[in-house]
């Protein structure tokens, strides 16, 4: 009795190694499957796969970020900047070109969430590894984040950027429209660029009491009796220097 008991016991333990491996081969070809999906940019069947797989291995950073393009696709942002920037520690080995989709992503799903100071830096990173010819649409989309943030310096030269860009690629397929909408966007920001710069240089000059000099009565000693005026505010706008 004893003997049959250990024999159930060793086929029990032997079934259960069988069904854990034929469990794991079962699983390794799903995320085979996950990953031919995403190639192929369905996102949507491919994220089903991989959430299943993640909740029972725990996943590596890698097929992390691949959940967070996902998400990004499936319009959910947060979880795709929350996959995506816990993964960035463990993507810095890879190819540059493969970063540049993560960074562009993380700027891109901060930007539809309209977190435009948090978007800058995710598009400046994605520019030191991009290929040349997605530097125009970065610079772009780095444009709009400083005219949102009011930030007309900033604007302004990211759109003459991106300006460049698409002159130096005409043949992208969205160029000749961007390039004219750059300008006229440009205009605006210079405008308002002209007018902040006005009004620093205006404040400056009431906390210095320039701008607000007013003009002094003197009494002319040699001739007691005439009284003439010194415009000093025009004597500061002119310049002129006094000598000893």
């Amino acid at each position: 009795m004893k003997t049959m008991f250990l024999h159930a016991m060793v086929a029990l333990v032997l079934l259960s190694s069988c069904m854990t491996v034929s469990s794991q081969t079962r699983d390794s070809e799903r995320l085979g499957m996950a990953l031919e999906y995403f190639a192929s940019g369905k996102y949507h069947e491919s994220l089903l796969i991989l959430e299943r797989l993640d909740k029972q291995y725990t996943l590596n950073e890698r097929f992390h970020a691949y959940m967070g393009i996902c998400y990004f696709h499936e319009w959910d942002y947060a979880k795709a900047i929350t996959f995506l920037e816990r993964a960035m520690p463990s993507l810095e080995v890879f190819a540059p070109h493969e970063r540049s989709v993560y960074y562009y992503t993380t700027g891109e799903s901060h930007f539809q969430l309209e977190h435009f100071a948090e978007a800058i830096p995710w598009y400046e990173r994605t520019l030191t590894v991009c290929y040349d010819n997605e530097k125009a649409h970065i610079h772009y989309r780095l444009g709009f984040c400083h005219m949102f943030l009011k930030d007309w310096e900033g604007a302004v030269s990211s759109y003459r950027e991106s300006l460049s860009w698409y002159e130096l690629y005409p043949q992208l397929e969205e160029a000749r429209a961007r390039i004219a909408q750059i300008k006229n966007i440009l205009k605006g920001c210079e405008h308002e660029l002209r007018v902040a710069n006005d009004e620093l240089r205006m404040r400056s000059e009431e906390q210095t009491g320039i701008g607000q000099v007013r003009d002094v009565h003197v009494r002319d000693t040699i001739q007691a009796d005439s009284v003439y005026t010194i415009d000093l505010q025009k004597l500061y706008e002119q310049k002129i220097e006094v000598g000893e």
